[in-house]
């Protein structure tokens, strides 16, 4: 019998750095839950909590871009508020990942200035760690070359 959206959801909070001491398991465990969650109704009821885990573990490696990112791009147009939101609270590797990301897609001018004052955000925000801050400066720097090579300079 599949398990009910509110265990899945008890599962995402209860997930803690110590899953993640082996890297592998850690990223089966989140494929698991990101497949289970998928299949019940309404998935993207779960979009805080996935953003949660992000927050509370910013510099663990979750995959790259992994289960969460991956489960997230599927509810494209329904995570964007979220993932600012979550930079707000707490940039982590993942969320900025996301960032760049968006920022790979084609986007007018508007959009891409959005997303680049985020990372610039992300960059200066009090809780972002030495390595979140270091992510951010390469997506920032790799953003600039492609703006130059495409002329949005």
């Amino acid at each position: 019998m599949p398990r009910s959206f509110d265990q899945i959801l008890a599962d995402f909070a209860a997930l803690k750095l110590s899953d993640f001491d082996d890297e592998q398991a850690g990223i089966n465990k989140l494929n698991g839950l990101t497949a289970e969650l998928m299949t019940s109704p309404q998935p993207e009821r779960a979009i805080p909590a996935i953003f949660a885990v992000m927050e509370r573990m910013p510099d663990t490696h979750m995959g790259t871009p992994g289960p969460l990112v991956h489960t997230l791009e599927q509810m494209s147009g329904l995570y964007e508020r979220e993932l600012v939101e979550s930079i707000k609270r707490q940039p982590a590797d993942l969320s900025v990942w996301m960032v760049n990301r968006i920022l790979n897609a084609e986007r007018d001018q508007e959009q891409r200035q959005f997303y680049m004052d985020l990372l610039r955000f992300a960059a200066e925000h009090p809780k972002a760690s030495d390595f979140v801050r270091q992510e951010v400066d390469s997506f920032i720097q790799h953003q600039s070359r492609r703006a130059q090579q495409r002329g949005f300079t």
